[in-house]
């Protein structure tokens, strides 16, 4: 029998008090800036009702200045004062003669000749109407957010590589100094270049502020507790997303904002004193000693006892399983390349991936999309973060009874369906697009959060980083098109929906193709991850286990025959 990881956790206890410390005053709080500076953008990129400004009739009620000035247009079936054009004609003449305060539609009509008025019903100030990005700059707004994606797509190979090679704890502090850093540094732009560079930086950090403390979480678990981790961090997560809402309403000024969703997490350098490193990573590397010393520790905080003998014995195990012998005090170094070595790994790693570029296109497009429908984008975005709330407590009841690759499927499918039926919403009808769209977010949260625990499971531990951050990298190609997809919404607006539930639905056919991980060992070599799922049936749904003591007296029996059959080669 070959030993894993796994196989230590009944020794030490798959959910411990020493878990579960880690768990909820550590891992479950990192997923907060994460939400943060995620969508942050949405309010501080805001566009607010905005019009042509005329000095000359500024002395006068806003309704006559409006009534006066600006042509109505067609926008999305509706008729309404233009945002963009003015008449063209002589004001200080006009104030003189016209007494009914009542425009000529026959009058030329021009683009804003001296600048915009906003409206600051919702916001005092926004990098939108500090810095005029409307009407024919409206597209460098949605830019910063193509500038804020590339960089999430770099950010996501850098820390998915620095997590392998320098550990997941080094690799998370990076990544919350960046974030910091930056994130302050965003309240203090002077101008469109610097904001949108510092916001790049922020981007670097996203998701990887939320995934490495997940890796840690979901290596040092039992199998029977990886969904149930997977599922309160995202609850997290979406909580945070609900308190940006609140935050952002509180603080309506952008740079104040930027310092509000940033000063905060400085406090996250405390966990350095608490915070361990991957026992999983440390084995990968070789490091024994230091991987058997949090172990140990685990074991005596949740009151138990690990025999020293079980990390020597689960090392020679993995030796044994790699592509060529390992010299004592050396590791060997992995590669992307090593995703695409064997075919089953192989396939996996393509339909992870293509299933996470489609789940951040209709992600964050629909948490994008939703604010811009109704009358406050803060009530539409608290919405679209409280359907994600929705979804979890269906998850706590099938995903440890179904799996994770069949209600994968159904929330995809939900969610493009959902998306795709508003096109058949009439113009001017906002209510029933948005519960759509809503149900769309639902569907695309559900989704993420399995593809969150799907991806840790399916890829090796020698792998798993850099597997989740090449599919978060693939993520993040779609994230740079976003911007541009939801941007389509302002002229069209159920493209956007129509276009993200499409693609949803093809990617719930292709999440058929995978193999359900439900109770299964996590692979820790590549030669596991190439073996795990290649003869499993179409319909293969394991039944709910929990570790018990037999696990304990069966592992305790192997390494009393491997030791007795090292005492006779040593003899």
């Amino acid at each position: 029998m070959t030993l894993d990881f796994d196989d230590v956790l009944p020794h030490i206890g798959g959910w411990g008090k020493y878990q579960k410390l880690l768990f909820w005053l550590i891992c479950v709080p990192a997923a907060l800036p994460c939400a943060f500076h995620g969508f942050v953008q949405v309010f501080m990129n805001a566009i607010p009702p905005h019009w042509c400004h005329v000095p000359e009739l500024a002395g006068f009620p806003l309704e006559a200045q409006k009534n006066l000035s600006l042509p109505y247009e067609e926008q999305l079936g509706e008729l309404v004062p233009s945002q963009c054009n003015m008449y063209d004609i002589d004001y200080v003449q006009l104030v003189r003669e016209n007494v009914t305060w009542v425009a000529n539609v026959s009058w030329p009509k021009v683009p804003c000749t001296r600048g915009w008025r906003y409206e600051h019903k919702l916001y005092d100030e926004t990098v939108t109407t500090e810095m005029d990005l409307v009407c024919d700059k409206n597209w460098i707004g949605m830019m910063t957010y193509t500038v804020y994606s590339f960089g999430n797509l770099c950010g996501n190979f850098i820390f998915g590589f620095l997590q392998d090679w320098l550990g997941r704890k080094k690799a998370f502090f990076i990544c919350l100094t960046v974030e910091t850093v930056f994130g302050i540094a965003t309240a203090f732009a002077p101008e469109l270049i610097s904001y949108t560079v510092f916001r790049f930086m922020v981007g670097l950090t996203v998701p990887q502020i939320f995934v490495i403390p997940f890796v840690i979480g979901i290596e040092l678990v039992g199998p029977e507790r990886r969904g149930f981790t997977t599922i309160m961090q995202c609850v997290s997560y979406s909580s945070g997303l609900l308190v940006l809402a609140g935050v952002a309403y509180l603080v309506r000024d952008w740079r104040n904002l930027a310092l509000a969703t940033s000063i905060p997490f400085i406090l996250m350098y405390g966990y350095w004193w608490f915070l361990p490193e991957s026992a999983r990573w440390l084995l990968s590397k070789n490091r024994i000693d230091e991987a058997e010393a949090i172990v140990q520790k685990a074991a005596k905080v949740n009151g138990m006892t690990v025999p020293p003998e079980l990390i020597r014995k689960l090392m020679k195990e993995q030796e044994k399983g790699e592509l060529g012998q390992l010299l004592p005090g050396k590791a060997r170094t992995y590669t992307l390349l090593d995703l695409f070595r064997t075919p089953n790994l192989r396939k996996k790693t393509v339909l992870v991936s293509f299933i996470w570029l489609v789940n951040v296109i209709v992600y964050v497009g629909l948490s994008i999309y939703i604010p811009i429908l109704g009358e406050s984008d803060y009530v539409n975005f608290a919405l679209s973060s409280a359907v994600e709330l929705l979804s979890y407590p269906i998850l706590f009841c099938v995903i440890d009874r179904w799996g994770r690759r069949w209600p994968l499927c159904i929330s995809m499918m939900l969610g493009g369906v959902a998306c795709i039926a508003t096109v058949l919403v009439p113009s001017g009808y906002l209510e029933p697009t948005i519960i759509l769209a809503l149900v769309g977010k639902f569907g695309a949260g559900t989704s993420f959060t399995l593809m969150y625990l799907f991806s840790g499971e399916i890829f090796p531990t020698v792998l798993r980083g850099i597997g989740i951050g090449f599919s978060e990298l693939v993520g993040s190609v779609g994230g740079v098109a976003t911007p541009f997809i939801v941007y389509l919404g302002y002229q069209y607006r159920d493209l956007p929906a129509f276009i993200m539930g499409t693609v949803t639905l093809v990617a719930s056919v292709l999440a058929m193709a995978l193999p359900e991980t439900l109770n299964q060992k996590l692979p820790e070599t590549v030669e596991e991850a190439e073996e795990f799922g290649k003869n499993q049936p179409f319909c293969f749904c394991c039944a709910r286990r929990k570790p018990s003591m037999d696990d304990v007296a069966r592992n305790d029996e192997d390494l009393a025959a491997a030791k007795s059959s090292d005492e006779t080669e040593n003899l």
